[in-house]
């Protein structure tokens, strides 16, 4: 019989954890995208090698509860203790049991570079304003909707970016960039400014996946005719 994953406690804003339960509501994964604190100071869903979540044992309960308490009035927000467990982590990795040296980090977050803060941020606005148009444009109930809301996307995105289509928003959700953009979110290094959730993002991003493997499968039938 194999193992039940190891439960640690971690830290989340409380409204992080509202968003967690209004997934749940909606047939996702309850904690599926909740962002935890890692030792960078930032909120993440996935902890890396370079900014593991941070965690407490759970013998450590009073510990993680008087850490939330002094990071809540640092950063002025509620801060809850979350109990999660993931077959996936391994300490010193994807997590690291707090230590005082971590102290800072429940205080805020360590600041980048601002070069790298603006690109970051640059980056995920096209990441929400790209899924923004394809959820417009899949919800779309004929032709001719579909065609009045890619003339509206062209625009705003026109305004917004220089250029831009429902295809070529599509097509960076499903590249490199669309990825990176994406992986700085979940990773806690730039948060989401605009209407979507995180769920949302995630949700666009498959869907425009899907599409464009049934393209290729379709291209592909055609060839081979």
């Amino acid at each position: 019989m194999p193992m039940m994953p190891t439960q640690y406690l971690l830290l989340c804003l409380a409204d992080h954890q509202l968003t967690s339960q209004e997934s749940e509501r909606h047939g996702g994964s309850r904690d599926r995208y909740v962002r935890c604190l890692n030792i960078g100071g930032r909120w993440a869903v996935h902890g890396t090698r370079q900014s593991p979540l941070l965690v407490w044992h759970t013998v450590q309960a009073g510990e993680a509860q008087a850490a939330a308490e002094r990071s809540a009035k640092a950063r002025g927000r509620p801060v809850v203790v979350l109990s999660r467990s993931d077959s996936g982590w391994v300490e010193g990795r994807e997590i690291q049991v707090f230590t005082p040296a971590f102290e800072p980090a429940l205080l805020g977050h360590t600041a980048q570079s601002e070069a790298r803060a603006r690109r970051l941020r640059t980056e995920v606005d096209k990441l929400e304003a790209f899924c923004l148009v394809v959820r417009q444009a899949s919800a779309a109930r004929n032709h001719a909707e579909f065609a009045e809301i890619s003339r509206a996307a062209g625009k705003a995105l026109h305004a917004k970016f220089g250029g831009g289509s429902i295809v070529s928003a599509s097509a960076w959700l499903t590249g490199r960039k669309g990825q990176e953009a994406l992986q700085s979110v979940l990773t806690g290094e730039v948060e989401l400014g605009g209407p979507l959730s995180m769920q949302e993002i995630a949700e666009t991003i498959a869907l425009a996946q899907e599409a464009q493997r049934l393209q290729q499968q379709a291209e592909n039938s055609t060839s081979r005719q």
